[in-house]
Parts: C-alpha cells; sequence; structure tokens
C-alpha cells in the first residue's frame, strides 16, 4: 500500500471546478475541513468559518450541489457542503473507488494537502485525472503507507470519534443504552450532527465490507 501526500493551491482548486468557492471561504475566514465523503468527482466536506457565508453567493457556485448551516457559535460557522469538481472526468468516480478510505485534506494557507492511499497504479490514476483538468500537484510524499489497513481506516477521524465514542455509551447495544441527544452531549455538538456522522459512517464502513 502506497501514500501520495500532494499540495493544491488555491488555484488548482479552482481549475479542478471549485471556482468562486474558494476565495468565498477564505474571505469568511476559513478554520478547518473534514471531508466527510470523498468520491473524487464529487464530495462532501464540513466546513467551518469565522463569518456567515453568503447564501446567494453560495446558490450561485456551479460546483455547490447543496448546502447547510449546521451549527454555529459565537465566533464560528459549520456548514455542509455537497460539491461537484466540474473540470474532473466523471471517470474520476471509479478510479477514487481504489482508493483506500476517505482521503484526507487538510487546508494551508495556500491551498490544501491531499493524502492519496492505495495502490500505485490507482494513485497514478487520480493524479492523470488531476492533470487533465489542467492541474499538476506538487508532490511532496510518495511511500509505503504507515497506517493499518482495517475497515476504520474507511472513516474520517471524526466519524471515527463519533461511532467510537456511541459504541462505547451503548448506541448500539440491544436495548440501546444511549440515544443520539447523550452522545451528543458527551461531544458536545449537536443530534443533528452526531446522527450525520454515524450514518455516513455506518455507510463507509458497509461498503468497505460488502461486495458492489
Amino acid at each position: 500500500m502506497r501514500e501520495a501526500i500532494v499540495t493544491l493551491s488555491d488555484a488548482e482548486l479552482e481549475a479542478m471546478g471549485f471556482s468562486g468557492l474558494v476565495s468565498l471561504l477564505r474571505e469568511a475566514g476559513i478554520r478547518d475541513v473534514e471531508m466527510l465523503e470523498d468520491r473524487g468527482y464529487t464530495c462532501v466536506p464540513q466546513v467551518e468559518v469565522e463569518a456567515r457565508l453568503d447564501a446567494d453567493a453560495l446558490a450561485d457556485l456551479d460546483c455547490v450541489d447543496d448546502w447547510e448551516l449546521v451549527a454555529e457559535t459565537e465566533d464560528a460557522y459549520r456548514y455542509l457542503l455537497e460539491l461537484t469538481a466540474t473540470e474532473l472526468p466523471e471517470e474520476t468516480v471509479d478510479d477514487h473507488a481504489a482508493l483506500l478510505g476517505a482521503c484526507e485534506t487538510t487546508v494551508t494557507d495556500h491551498g490544501a494537502l491531499v493524502s492519496l492511499v492505495g495502490s500505485q497504479d490507482a494513485i497514478r490514476e487520480m493524479l492523470r485525472h488531476y492533470e487533465a483538468a489542467g492541474v499538476t500537484p506538487d508532490l511532496c510524499k510518495l511511500g509505503e503507507y504507515d497506517g493499518e489497513a482495517s475497515a476504520l481506516d474507511a472513516l474520517t477521524d471524526r466519524q471515527r470519534e463519533v461511532i467510537e465514542t456511541a459504541y462505547e455509551m451503548g448506541f448500539y447495544e440491544i436495548p440501546r443504552q444511549a440515544s443520539t441527544d447523550d452522545v451528543a452531549g458527551t461531544l458536545d455538538v449537536d443530534a443533528a450532527t452526531v446522527s450525520e456522522h454515524l450514518q455516513r459512517a455506518e455507510r463507509n464502513l458497509l461498503m468497505r465490507q460488502l461486495p458492489m
């Protein structure tokens, strides 16, 4: 199993089809991005920003299929975005499925760091799709994957935290010993967010284990 860590500049993210979105998020003071679901051509990130996003501006973006403000505090707003990288070929979905779990994305000051884990061929195909959109990622690392290959690798860090907390609290016991409200209280988030993470985590685990 191999891992490639590549950097994508703001301009390259725009070239992949996220036109207007990057600048909108930067203007709002982007703090964090958690990729809840990533299929290469489409993805569902949860984004935290310092200021409320302009609803009309979001609706006007071609890359935004849907969006929802899922939480807000005095100094932060958390949005769930459903996005399409309009400049990537649709067959990216098939090649992305060959990678291990969801790709980890880290926001930088001028772009993003993306981790691609899988076989050498699967990584090469994803990079080829990037190049087809006129994007040439800067390869920071290419080597053996240090992580443990297990079913839980299909989950994001947040999904894993939520599902492990739910399990430890007895959410999956029969009869159930904890509700989504109980889990939400422990994690200090709202119940809708817990439900969303649990559904996506369970779906990712089933996709990993069940033949498609």
